[in-house]
């Protein structure tokens, strides 16, 4: 499909909204690294009662990373781009 929208001259960017500090961020993201560790302590447990010790471990990590992908798609990606922002501000 083209491009109807042909504007001549340079680009405007949009201003982004500034990121909401971690201190006034909402409760909903701040309530999923205290619901992955519990969740990763019972995998733990329930392996290590059913498995090895090394099964265990894996599996409670394996959860942990899940965790923190999953957080990472619930929450979005605002740290990075106040990261990058951080950086942009350090280089001048």
């Amino acid at each position: 499909m083209p491009i109807l929208n042909h504007g001549y001259g340079p680009a405007h960017w949009v201003a982004r909204p500034a990121a909401v500090p971690v201190s006034q961020a909402s409760w909903r993201k701040q309530v999923w690294p205290t619901a992955i560790v519990p969740t990763a302590v019972i995998v733990f447990a329930v392996f290590r009662m059913q498995a090895t010790l090394p099964l265990a471990a894996v599996m409670a990590l394996a959860t942990l990373v899940a965790g923190g992908v999953l957080a990472t798609l619930v929450s979005g990606t605002a740290w990075i781009t106040r990261l990058r922002l951080l950086i942009a501000e350090l280089r001048h």
